[in-house]
């Protein structure tokens, strides 16, 4: 039996998913939640690793959330 997602905290939704990589049912759940976070950041595919240059709010947001 599967936890309902939508109860769960960000953090055990994350620490379930990282559990169960492949089950599309909680990746798309952790999605749903993380983008309606008031902080999310949205930033074009990068075709390089030095692309994330071009976003400082999105590696400010990362290093915040280690």
């Amino acid at each position: 039996m599967k936890p309902e997602f939508e109860t769960m905290s960000r953090r055990s939704l994350k620490t379930y998913l990282l559990g169960h990589r492949t089950d599309p049912e909680v990746i798309s759940a952790y999605i749903q939640r993380i983008v309606h976070e008031p902080n999310w950041v949205i930033c074009s595919a990068l075709d390089s690793p030095e692309d994330l240059d071009n976003y400082p709010e999105f590696l400010e947001k990362v290093e915040r959330d280690l």
